[in-house]
């Protein structure tokens, strides 16, 4: 019962969000190819900063960490510089890349793929109510993404 509810909030979700497509920007180059390909498989529409024709309602920036630089400032700097290609009520997630994370196994993309889910599903409360509390499963996998060297941020 409870896949059957998780199922019909992912199509409300994707419904609200698949009005535009999805900005996917960055500059950690590896990230950003799993990530399209992944979009791609599941038949999400994405664009990138430079072909933007009409607003994205989710923009996801995946970004190397540098130790000499916060990345916080970092990714301020690139949404404000993507800020005029950006609904004004969209999604902003930021994906932080240490060097640490090239050594995690290829399978973890799955669980970024499912924690930027969860942080769009939360920043559409008013879209998908009911998805406010994480599961273990969900718990289980943030930690490992952290353990890995993964932050995921949300702006918005």
């Amino acid at each position: 019962m409870w896949r059957t509810k998780r199922a019909e909030q992912l199509r409300a979700i994707a419904a609200h969000l698949l009005t535009a497509p999805a900005l996917l920007d960055g500059d950690a180059a590896e990230l950003l190819t799993v990530m399209r390909d992944g979009a791609g498989s599941a038949g999400i529409p994405i664009t990138d900063g430079a072909s933007a024709t009409q607003p994205a309602r989710v923009v996801v920036l995946a970004i190397q960490r540098d130790a000499r630089r916060s990345s916080l400032v970092k990714a301020t700097r690139l949404l404000r510089d993507l800020d005029t290609r950006v609904a004004p009520d969209a999604v902003r997630i930021v994906v932080v890349q240490s060097a640490r994370s090239k050594l995690a196994p290829p399978k973890l993309q799955r669980l970024v793929a499912s924690e930027v889910m969860f942080h769009v599903a939360l920043a559409l409360a008013n879209v998908v109510p009911g998805h406010r509390e994480r599961t273990f499963r969900q718990r289980l996998g943030l930690t490992t993404l952290d353990a890995a060297g993964f932050r995921i941020l949300r702006f918005g």
